[in-house]
């Protein structure tokens, strides 16, 4: 009965149909999780970069 559970033979086709759906959903977890790390990797520089601009321009008009 592991077997089946492990390849959804146990509901026949719409348990193969269910165990496909969950195995895709898994398996796009690090990708996307990557992809959500690299966004905000790149967000950080940008906004570390914005801040040093408007430092100097603050100090250039005081």
């Amino acid at each position: 009965m592991n077997y089946d559970l492990h390849v959804g033979t146990i509901l026949g086709l719409s348990g193969k149909v269910l165990v496909f759906c969950t195995t895709l959903i898994g398996a796009s977890l690090p990708v996307t999780g990557f992809i959500i790390w690299w966004g905000k990797k790149k967000k950080g520089s940008k906004k570390a970069g914005k801040k040093a601009v408007t430092a100097k321009a603050e100090n250039v008009t005081a």
